[in-house]
């Protein structure tokens, strides 16, 4: 039994919770040098992370997209990978210290309590491209989607601020939910569709993740015609962001709780 993919994914839950102290440190303290350790730690433990996906690749033979574990341990990576590419300079410290511990939780749950072996026999419905393509897809979209969601609670946080700053964290969030909304699409709605008819014979077949997907797509659709259409922002449609996200993570998690063809992990 190969071990090697687990033991990188854990030694990255370590690395993630030493950068979550050291950033807590920072937001107290609000020193250079503080910031310059976490953020060289963060991009050292965004390298085990993915030589760890790149183990359970090897380990499995295949795109690691199959399960539980393998779905949290790439978008827990893409989250902190989203972060250092493209929001680093627009969170202060405390929101990348929420972006780090969403990475942190996602990472932790699928090291410790949802690994499971590689060596196993793969089931015939999962060697699809379209798979790979539907979970990929999704699970960028769902990264977005996190960094909406902490750029929302900085803004329900931050009530009292400057209007500057809240303009910001609203822009931010915003741009988080239209990065993500697309992919989420084509990913989780449209790729699933046609990965599901190839698998089990029908575009749609009300699975409780279908069903959960498609209420997390409603919610964000929502979002952007309230902002928009409506020209709405402020509290209202960070809550919607939160909201949006509560679900997605209820969303990931669901086939423990209901089942159905989604189980296969």
């Amino acid at each position: 039994m190969n071990w090697l993919d687990l033991r990188l994914a854990q030694s990255t839950t370590v690395i993630y919770f030493a950068v979550a102290v050291i950033l807590g440190i920072d937001a107290l303290l609000r020193r250079v040098r503080l910031r310059l350790a976490w953020l060289t730690i963060l991009g050292f433990g965004a390298g085990v992370h993915a030589a760890a996906l790149v183990a359970r690749g090897v380990a499995l033979g295949e795109v690691p997209f199959t399960d539980l574990f393998e779905y949290t341990l790439f978008m827990s990576f893409a989250i902190v990978l989203a972060y250092l590419l493209f929001f680093r300079g627009r969170f202060p410290t405390v929101g990348a210290l929420a972006v780090v511990v969403v990475a942190f939780l996602l990472l932790g749950s699928a090291s410790f309590l949802f690994y499971s072996d590689p060596s196993g026999a793969m089931m015939p419905a999962l060697r699809s491209h379209w798979l790979y393509i539907h979970v990929s897809l999704a699970a960028l979209g769902e990264t977005f989607f996190a960094v909406g969601f902490v750029s929302s609670l900085l803004y329900l946080a931050k009530r009292r601020a400057a209007p500057e700053v809240l303009e910001s964290l609203d822009r931010l969030t915003y741009k988080a939910v239209s990065m993500g909304f697309p992919l989420f699409t084509a990913g989780a709605m449209v790729a699933g569709a046609i990965w599901a008819k190839q698998a089990w014979g029908a575009y749609w077949s009300w699975d409780p993740k279908e069903v959960l997907s498609l209420v997390v797509w409603l919610v964000y659709a929502i979002y952007l015609h309230a902002r928009l259409v409506r020209g709405l922002r402020g509290t209202l449609v960070a809550v919607i962001s939160i909201l949006g996200f509560a679900l997605t993570i209820f969303t990931i998690f669901g086939t423990m709780i209901f089942g159905g063809l989604h189980s296969y992990g």
